[in-house]
């Protein structure tokens, strides 16, 4: 007997990613936080403190920041993979944009389980699209 996997209800990651990088984006303003060069949004990715993988924290503002990326064309070597795979670069970019007790707070809830702390998508993906709303109308001023 063959079992259906059971399908995601209610708000899937695909679209809290978007929603975070679409906001980090405009935050940005196209410039990187490790570096401070304006590379323009197009090259902006957004990094995480503490991977992915660990959902208690994938959409927390506090685990993502816009680095820029590589540009094949230059040859230039963008921060976000200079971050992602050296864990001393990663380490002191950490302190240099969080405080040591922001860095605890947030580890202690990226070593948790969805079930110990659980997260609330819908509420997530709420507050995402008004922040995200808000810098819109920011950007329609200047």
């Amino acid at each position: 007997m063959i079992k259906k996997k059971k399908r995601n209800e209610g708000v899937r990651d695909g679209t809290l990613d978007d929603l975070v990088r679409k906001y980090i984006r405009l935050i940005s303003d196209g410039y990187c936080r490790r570096c401070g060069e304006h590379v323009g949004v197009e090259w902006i990715e957004v990094a995480h403190m503490y991977r992915r993988s660990r959902k208690t924290v994938r959409w927390d503002l506090r685990n993502v920041y816009p680095l820029c990326k590589d540009n094949p064309s230059t040859g230039r070597k963008g921060c976000h993979g200079i971050v992602d795979n050296d864990q001393l670069e990663l380490t002191s970019f950490m302190y240099e944009v969080m405080t040591p007790k922001e860095i605890s707070e947030l580890q202690e809830v990226a070593t948790m389980t969805l079930k110990e702390y659980p997260i609330d998508r819908e509420k997530i993906k709420a507050e995402l699209k008004e922040k995200t709303k808000e810098l819109e109308c920011v950007e329609d001023i200047r």
